[in-house]
């Protein structure tokens, strides 16, 4: 009850700051928020019954204060026009829109905040998922990546990061592409769950073998989800991480990540990564190694601004994210409206305006943005606490409902990316991976009635 007392006061502070926004950039408003920030995330953790930091409210934390807050205190006073920053937008919406975020983020600590004293999770689960279930799943993750690599994915992430490429092109190795994303999601998050140490040690060698594959076309996002899966399973099924090991990982993970943006120009066969990566080093702050995050600031300032002066998109804007779980609906629905096409893909919106239609790179956008352009403030209460409500519940849940554990574990491969991404979390791996899930539950339970009428 402490917890929530003081989150509901920082819910309070939040809402008065945000009202007394600047209309201009104020330096002082923009660190006091900072301030708080660290402060409330302090209180979090020292009032939280578990002292695990290796879990989605941790990662979150890290990558949502690197996205919404370094800019306005750290660049914007040594360098304004820091990478995409030197596209414009509107600098004095950068002291509402900071309130706007810890406004987002308050109400998120609300919803995740442990209303009832319950026991902390235990390392057994209760939910049976047996070997040969994740040997099959093992056996999906191998031919599906194999499929993708014939048709052609790994060539097309090449060309993307080092030939200038369209990552929004579409091809046959987009669906296996999603297929392997969402099977290897499946296998890392029970590849500690087996008996056999020799299959846990072979499966996830192989694994990583495909993780490191991906890393050299130059993609990030997806080798950072399977991370971040494998370390939580680990914590949560071997045992937890020692503080320094956790260290340990986080540092050689922040250095392997940052070497891969540096070298991301350089074609893998060219065997040229160290010298590309020595060129491409330009330090303006230590925070450089996060500019994937902080340059996704700017998508906030312009979708509020958009929001403010145009129109808010309301459920339009999330058209695209939920009909695609269904190949091809998405497509069919933009093709046969009479909505924009890019009002129907919110987080496309600042690409479009800066570059117009078909640009071969994005701009990426801003999950406070992207709620705000949706609902106004109104959506960022909802969308963020909801969002609190569901790591909460999940993660509570995971120890005995198996639906729980795989939502959890989604939830925290997007954790790190997930402030600079859409405010929905991507369904079709949300809805493939538990109808996945529910077909190996149904075809496990139709085999033991049928050997127990035998």
């Amino acid at each position: 009850m402490k917890q929530l007392f003081i989150n509901i006061i920082f819910c309070a502070i939040a809402t008065v700051i945000l009202l007394v926004a600047p209309d201009y950039y104020s330096f002082r408003f923009c660190s006091t928020i900072l301030g708080l920030y660290i402060i409330q995330n302090f209180l979090f953790w020292v009032t939280k019954p578990d002292k695990n930091f290796v879990c989605f409210e941790f990662f979150f934390m890290i990558s949502f204060g690197l996205t919404n807050f370094i800019y306005p205190v750290v660049y914007y006073q040594i360098n304004p026009v820091f990478s995409l920053f030197e596209f414009s937008f509107n600098e004095n919406l950068i002291s509402k829109c900071t309130a706007i975020a810890f406004f987002a983020y308050t109400f998120y600590i609300l919803g995740v905040t442990q209303i009832k004293k319950v026991e902390t999770e235990s390392s057994e689960v209760f939910f049976k998922f047996g070997e040969k279930q994740i040997s099959i799943l093992f056996f999906l993750t191998v031919g599906s990546f194999i499929l993708f690599v014939i048709v052609g994915g790994l060539t097309h992430l090449q060309n993307v990061y080092s030939d200038g490429g369209d990552i929004q092109e579409v091809g046959i190795y987009s669906y296996f592409n999603n297929l392997f994303v969402v099977f290897c999601y499946l296998i890392l998050m029970f590849v500690f769950r087996q008996k056999s140490k020799i299959k846990m040690l072979i499966f996830s060698a192989i694994v990583l073998i495909f993780i490191i594959l991906l890393l050299m076309t130059g993609s990030r996002t997806q080798p950072l989800a399977f991370g971040l899966i494998l370390i939580t399973a680990f914590g949560i099924n071997i045992r937890k991480l020692r503080t320094y090991e956790f260290l340990i990982i986080l540092a050689v993970g922040i250095s392997v990540m940052s070497f891969v943006v540096l070298a991301r120009t350089s074609n893998i066969s060219k065997n040229s990564w160290m010298e590309v990566a020595k060129d491409n080093i330009d330090f303006t702050s230590y925070f450089d190694v996060f500019s994937d995050l902080i340059i996704n600031n700017r998508n906030l300032y312009v979708l509020v601004d958009y929001a403010d002066n145009v129109q808010h998109t309301y459920f339009t804007g999330f058209i695209s994210d939920i009909t695609s779980p269904v190949p091809g609906l998405t497509r069919f629905i933009i093709e046969n409206s009479n909505s924009p096409p890019e009002l129907m893909t919110s987080t496309n919106l600042p690409t479009y305006w800066e570059f117009g239609a078909d640009s071969q790179w994005g701009l990426g956008t801003n999950m406070v943005g992207d709620a705000y352009l949706a609902f106004g403030l109104p959506g960022v209460i909802f969308f963020f606490f909801f969002l609190g409500i569901i790591i909460r519940k999940s993660r509570a849940m995971m120890n005995y409902n198996i639906y729980a554990y795989v939502i959890y574990f989604l939830f925290v491969s997007h954790s790190v990316f997930y402030s600079r991404a859409g405010i929905l979390f991507n369904p079709r791996y949300l809805v493939w991976s538990l109808l996945i899930i529910f077909a190996f539950q149904f075809f496990s339970r139709y085999k033991y009635k049928l050997n127990y009428t035998e």
